[in-house]
């Protein structure tokens, strides 16, 4: 829930990232400037477009990394033995490298859901893909 909180709070300055990454005619501005000039082009639902897949996607590598590492830890530890840090630390980078393998085609998703209705000044390069997104699973099909 932590996390969930955490980006819906923090979600404008992520999406003003996002775009300062990818659109070559914006110039770096501070984040409150660049999230003022999002909302003055496209309104309040620019700064918030793509919010619950992003919110998904993080309950699920929340769940993905939490069951990966604990079914390790148990596999690793039975019954009455000592935990070792050096142990749980490569624990916990193996959990962390199955998350990211399994979880990296939703964030991949997820830009491009939250860069799909930007107005910004490069909408007419003709190199720019053109699609619709639905919604997180459709988005992750399209190539």
């Amino acid at each position: 829930m932590g996390s969930s909180v955490a980006i819906t709070v923090f979600y404008p300055i992520e999406v003003a990232r996002v775009r300062i990454q990818v659109e070559d005619s914006r110039k770096a501005k501070y984040s409150l400037q660049m999230i003022a000039e999002i909302f003055e082009e496209e309104g309040l639902s620019a700064l918030f477009r793509g919010w619950f897949p992003v919110v998904t996607s993080i309950c699920c590598s929340n769940f993905v990394y939490f069951y990966v590492f604990n079914s390790l830890k148990a596999i690793s530890y039975p019954k009455g033995t000592q935990p070792y840090p050096a142990k749980d630390l490569v624990l916990a980078f193996t959990a962390g490298v199955v998350n990211v393998l399994l979880t990296t085609p939703l964030w991949v998703a997820n830009t491009r859901l939250k860069l799909q209705g930007d107005r910004s000044k490069n909408k007419d390069d003709k190199n720019r893909p053109k699609y619709n997104y639905k919604g997180l699973l459709g988005t992750s099909l399209t190539s």
